[in-house]
């Protein structure tokens, strides 16, 4: 399996950066993998880490104020933005809010509208190959996921946050509901604590630990 950034936008928070593959060019790469034998093609975006649209959502600026400097060691652009996480969070969430405009209202992320972002690049991708097409992109609902693939988006979706959030998701859709009691916000925390913390999803520990 090759996964794909579709559009990889490098240039969604630095500006003066060159944007990256586009989805056309990102086709022909998805062709070339079939060609030498690849058995299916998984569609993400995105460039980098952090990025605006991967994993789309809020951004805890608090955890990675406190979290990032482990990253210090590694990676070519960590001090850059260690430096912007600690000395200046608020222009750094300017810039972050700017590049999810679609996916705001009032100033929030609308969860509804980061649900399935990358279905039209994987349709896109599919219509240039004959290998299954998978697509990443916050799926947690039935209705959501079945319209993904009937619309030939996609021949099946990936999940990660969503899981994190909540691990029995494929019993309650094997139940029959469409989503969960409560579903994954993409308040992205869970991407973060990780680096010094156990992987899990932080807003629900935060929530139990109130009641």
């Amino acid at each position: 399996m090759v996964k794909l950034s579709a559009v990889e936008r490098a240039n969604a928070i630095f500006w003066w950066r060159k944007p990256g593959n586009t989805l056309e060019e990102s086709a022909q790469i998805a062709q070339w993998a079939e060609t030498a034998g690849a058995d299916a093609i998984h569609v993400s975006t995105g460039s980098m880490f952090p990025h605006p649209r991967n994993s789309a959502g809020a951004f805890p600026i608090e955890t990675a104020r406190r979290n990032y400097g482990t990253l210090l060691a590694s990676g070519n652009r960590t001090f850059l933005n260690y430096l912007l996480f600690r000395y200046l969070p608020q222009l750094f969430l300017w810039f972050w809010q700017q590049c999810q405009k679609d996916f705001l209202q009032d100033g929030k992320i609308v969860p509804e509208r980061v649900e399935g972002l990358n279905t039209e690049d994987a349709k896109a991708i599919k219509a240039a190959v004959t290998i299954p097409v998978l697509c990443t992109g916050g799926f947690q609902a039935t209705d959501v996921i079945r319209h993904a693939i009937q619309n030939g988006a996609c021949d099946g979706v990936t999940m990660a946050r969503p899981l994190l959030a909540n691990p029995d998701l494929p019993k309650i859709f094997a139940e029959g509901r469409n989503k969960a009691k409560r579903p994954c916000t993409y308040c992205n925390r869970c991407l973060l604590e990780v680096l010094d913390n156990p992987l899990g999803c932080y807003r629900s520990a935060t929530t139990a630990s109130k009641k």
